[in-house]
């Protein structure tokens, strides 16, 4: 008999959780699963999965927000939850309460989706080591980050984030992008496409736009992404004297559009779980150079599939920026070889693989 699950995420904005989920609740709509989605009332995700899931707005303000607790755990016994897929920090919390304050008591299951430490407080030990029966991390860094802050390693699975690898692959329509963006398309266009968020570290990637402007003054740089940041970025892409050649994006939903203009693709961050901006980058064909943290070196063999460079070394970020832009034969070669391997990370295995997950959590209880 197939399972009855629930999934919440907290999130108001779309970034990689959501469009995991949004595959996730596809695929298992596809193998018959009941499956209902709690998020919040104003979330891009409750547009855009209604198709795949039923979908329950739950007003939650906080992760001890006890009355978005007590919905859950009704929802949990009205519908005969077995098991509550938990996707986002905040998720982590009221899931667990709502799981044990309700009658019916369904496996717990939490993705676990960043390489942050955990708190050492009494809260993070209760939400970890009690009442979950299975901790889903996006990469082996994931689990080594845990493993090392006291949690059993026989408790963690992990399941490495998918990507639709055929929509990613396709000839893209993108001359509308030039106009739009005021971007010059016989100049390189250097791409970094990432919540403005601390560990993101788009400081360390303007530095090292600074420095690639002193070489070649007509190279563009375009962020993608919106977040807390925006307003001290742009300050110092003043300070700099970089900010004709830095357009900001902001939020888009035409990333395989916004990856198909671009020369090389960027990332800069210092902490990072998988990062599937890189697969989606490699799948279309784009040179990736990326900061060696986290799980990017799962996906990321050095000059093999891409480059490799110390996070917060803006130097060495500018200087693999000019090797991509500069050297062309190396570039081709290099998303030639990613576009092969990151086949690979493909939406199906990241559905089978949490699908394999339920069920072992369901043979323990």
């Amino acid at each position: 008999m197939l399972l009855k699950i629930l999934h919440v995420d907290t999130s108001i904005n779309w970034r990689g959780g959501e469009q995991q989920l949004l595959y996730l609740s596809c695929g298992l709509q596809k193998k018959g699963y009941s499956q209902l989605i709690a998020c919040q009332p104003d979330s891009l995700l409750l547009k855009r999965c209604q198709e795949y899931a039923s979908i329950t707005p739950v007003r939650m303000r906080g992760e001890w927000d006890i009355t978005a607790a007590l919905k859950l755990a009704r929802l949990i016994d009205i519908k005969g939850i077995q098991l509550i897929h938990l996707h986002s920090s905040h998720a982590h919390a009221l899931g667990l309460m709502a799981a044990k304050i309700s009658k019916s008591k369904p496996a717990v299951v939490v993705s676990r989706r960043v390489d942050f430490h955990l708190r050492k407080n009494p809260i993070s030990w209760i939400k970890y080591r009690m009442g979950v029966h299975r901790i889903i991390a996006v990469s082996n860094a994931v689990k080594q980050v845990l493993v090392s802050d006291g949690i059993h390693q026989e408790g963690i699975d992990v399941v490495y984030d998918g990507i639709d690898v055929e929509w990613f692959s396709r000839d893209m329509n993108n001359d509308y992008l030039y106009q739009e963006l005021g971007l010059n398309p016989c100049y390189p266009i250097v791409g970094i496409i990432a919540a403005l968020a601390p560990h993101k570290d788009h400081k360390t990637f303007l530095q090292a736009c600074s420095h690639v402007k002193k070489i070649n003054h007509q190279v563009q740089f375009l962020i993608v992404g919106d977040g807390e940041l925006k307003w001290k970025l742009q300050q110092m892409t003043r300070r700099l004297n970089i900010e004709n050649n830095v357009i900001f994006a902001g939020f888009r939903d035409d990333i395989p559009q916004i990856l198909s203009i671009l020369d090389v693709f960027v990332v800069s961050s210092y902490l990072e779980g998988l990062n599937t901006s890189i697969l989606e980058a490699q799948s279309s064909g784009i040179p990736v150079i990326a900061t060696k943290t986290g799980g990017i070196p799962e996906i990321i063999r050095d000059r093999i599939n891409g480059l490799l460079v110390l996070p917060q070394h803006p130097e060495s970020l500018a200087e693999g920026i000019m090797q991509l832009i500069n050297n062309k034969t190396l570039a081709n070669q290099l998303a030639a070889m990613a576009k092969e391997d990151v086949k690979k990370f493909n939406k199906e295995a990241m559905i089978d693989a949490t699908e394999a997950v339920y069920h072992r959590v369901m043979d323990m209880v």
